[in-house]
């Protein structure tokens, strides 16, 4: 049984952005440094960008990530060097560990609407694709990776995607709103042909990716409210545009949200396009939802079961429910490695692998064989 971790992260280094080209050498990201005897405790560390802090060390608009120089880092049982992969080495030595064969790779300090200059954040994504691309290529296969494109600027994007491609990509990366638009935004059909027709799925994952949304929270509320749900939002959008029926190709996946979500998502858009309300006479027309394009909408179950949608799990969620809801082909696990945060689950391959209560067909393909074809390995 071969193992794929569908989600684990980089933390990025600061050489990361020696990448950047000399246009934006003097804009690069600034390393924070902060005192540990402060209310971020040993998130002792932010980048200064465009004038502000990422993560967010402000009360609102909350947000949260890990950095290599904070105390935090240095306090987890991983390897500086692992968690950024400037030593690729300790990074499978540590996928050994924990028993997995590959691991999908996603950012960190990218989990934020980070640069309002499309321009900058065209520069920063490429810089990452660079640097992770490069460490990714030293794994012998063993690590890989989900690029980031600048999504405001669709024919940038495309380029990138284009050259992400050629440097080994196995995905595409974005969060469930980028800035202030959805994921069916017209704007972006053009990445999502490209994406279809290289072959590099759509992941939607976690993230603070709508300034507006992210400002609303102020506690630790905010890693669901407005890095979760967002993903939600993705869902009920490219689901309800019919995104998968319009570009045939291409494959959708939901990651670091956990998936029971996914069985009342699906219902309440089939409440969306079949209303059960009985006001209406036979063949009167109901009022318009924009929502749904019926030209495209399919139901989403259909496209979870037949291999065109995909959704992380969490190991301690109600399987025989996702299973009749979902389906077995749909359904991936991860370990959200070296994050160490609420989504992470380190030793899922070992408890899974124990459990009583699950056919090996079953974990075969939650533990392998459905992030295989979603990430095409």
């Amino acid at each position: 049984m071969k193992v794929i971790d569908a989600d684990g992260h980089i933390i990025e280094p600061e050489g990361m952005f020696d990448h950047l080209s000399d246009e934006f050498h003097l804009r690069r990201p600034i390393p924070v440094r902060l005192p540990a005897d402060t209310v971020r405790g040993d998130f002792n560390g932010c980048w200064l960008i465009e004038g502000k802090s990422v993560p967010n060390i402000g009360s609102r608009g909350r947000t949260t990530a890990s950095l290599s120089w904070t105390e935090r880092s240095k306090k987890i049982d991983v390897s500086i060097g692992s968690q950024t992969l400037e030593d690729m080495e300790a990074r499978v030595s540590d996928l050994d560990r924990f028993h997995i064969d590959c691991q999908i790779v996603f950012p960190t300090m990218f989990l934020a609407a980070v640069a309002e200059d499309v321009k900058l954040e065209g520069a920063l994504f490429h810089a990452y694709n660079t640097y992770v691309g490069q460490a990714c290529a030293n794994s012998k296969g063993r690590v890989r990776w989900t690029a980031l494109l600048p999504f405001r600027d669709p024919e940038a994007a495309v380029k990138e995607m284009r050259r992400a491609s050629d440097l080994g990509a196995s995905g595409i990366f974005t969060m469930g709103m980028v800035w202030e638009r959805n994921l069916a935004d017209p704007e972006f059909f053009p990445i999502y042909e490209e994406a279809a027709g290289l072959d590099l799925p759509l992941c939607v994952h976690l993230g603070w990716g709508s300034p507006q949304v992210t400002q609303l929270f102020s506690d630790s509320h905010a890693f669901f409210c407005s890095a979760i749900v967002p993903v939600m939002w993705g869902f009920m959008y490219t689901m309800g545009a019919g995104l998968l029926t319009r570009f045939p190709k291409l494959r959708l996946g939901f990651l670091e949200t956990g998936s029971a979500w996914v069985p009342y998502a699906m219902q309440q858009i089939r409440r969306r396009v079949e209303p059960p309300s009985v006001l209406f006479s036979s063949g009167q027309r109901r009022p318009v939802d924009n929502a749904i394009d019926r030209r495209y909408y399919r139901d989403p179950e259909e496209f979870f079961r037949s291999g065109r949608a995909f959704v992380n799990c969490e190991g301690d969620e109600d399987f025989d429910y996702l299973l009749k809801h979902v389906g077995e082909d749909g359904l991936m696990c991860s370990s959200d490695f070296p994050h160490g945060d609420p989504s992470a689950e380190e030793n899922y391959v070992t408890r899974w692998r124990e459990r009583s209560n699950m056919p090996e067909r079953i974990k075969e393909k939650i533990l392998g064989k459905n992030a295989q074809r979603f990430f095409r390995l």
